[in-house]
């Protein structure tokens, strides 16, 4: 999905990975730097929460860029483990690698561990990398460092404080999130009912639905109960002009007196839109989304 050859020198690999540590949270103790690094590529730390207490935990992290050649990263690649970690007083070893790591150097890993000799080690290979990337609160990364893959995929991107998945009101899979996995897998459906007198349709429910066995068991509720349960795609809602198109149309009908939402609908629906924005909208700077909490306090 994402191409790494996109950065090109290990040593913007290690930038990336220090910019990508600290949003993941973690204190850089020790910086990348030019020249000879003793094994080190850098120090992270993050603080360890226990039921009673919490300890400060040092990562050695060892940077590793092999996306040009897609070699896995082996022992020889990494040597003097235990060495390196005594030297910086560090409690584990963090692997942070454009590809993946050799089924010698995991083995490797595991063996130091279980004797005793590292408290603990993790390997982010790219699949790792990737998944974080393309989920909301990473996109300015990715937009940054991989530009040519995030004009081709579209990251989710954070609307409010904090991402908000697109559940199935069946199995409670995040159907935004399923969307890099494949197009037209899920629907935006309407629960309505035409009032034969007036010719109004009164909407009692929107809900979104997995293709398949989700969807039709919510479409033969939905007839059980005397509800017509038209839908669209989300594939097509997350197309930036169809997206605009679906809220204008809702508008002007709801507006118009065409469509009668209940409360429970209408909220819903307002919700829905806003999670499908996630995928439509672009990155949204600190600047930016400091002003709306300002705007939204001021009446229009």
């Amino acid at each position: 999905m994402i191409d790494f050859k996109e950065i090109t020198t290990g040593e913007i690999w290690e930038l990336f990975a220090r910019d990508f540590l600290e949003e993941r949270g973690f204190y850089i103790e020790s910086m990348p730097d030019r020249g000879a690094d003793a094994g080190k590529d850098m120090i992270a730390t993050e603080d360890i929460h226990g039921t009673l207490n919490k300890y400060r935990f040092r990562w050695l992290v060892s940077c590793k860029h092999f996306a040009a050649s897609g070699s896995s990263v082996s022992e020889k690649d990494e040597q003097n483990i235990i060495e390196r970690l005594l030297s910086f007083q560090a409690d584990g070893f963090l692997g942070f690698y454009s590809t993946i790591a050799s089924t010698g150097l995991n083995s490797r890993l595991y063996t130091i561990r279980k004797e005793g000799k590292i408290r603990d080690y993790h390997i982010s290979d790219h699949k790792e990398i990737e998944n974080h990337l393309v989920t909301a609160g990473y996109s300015h990364l990715m937009l940054r460092y991989f530009p040519h893959s995030y004009e081709e995929f579209k990251p989710l991107h954070l609307v409010t404080d904090e991402y908000e998945p697109l559940n199935c009101d069946s199995c409670g899979k995040d159907l935004l999130m399923d969307l890099f996995k494949g197009e037209y897998t899920a629907n935006l459906a309407r629960l309505e009912k035409r009032d034969p007198s007036t010719g109004k349709l009164h909407i009692h429910d929107v809900y979104c639905a997995c293709k398949g066995e989700c969807d039709k068991k919510l479409q033969s509720a939905a007839y059980q109960a005397g509800y017509l349960a038209p839908w669209i795609d989300i594939s097509d809602l997350v197309i930036p002009i169809e997206f605009l198109r679906y809220v204008f149309t809702t508008m002007n009908r709801i507006r118009d007196g065409v469509d009668i939402y209940s409360n429970e609908a209408y909220s819903k629906e307002k919700k829905i839109l806003i999670k499908i924005a996630q995928k439509v909208l672009r990155f949204t700077t600190e600047k930016e989304r400091a002003r709306f909490k300002e705007l939204r306090d001021q009446p229009f």
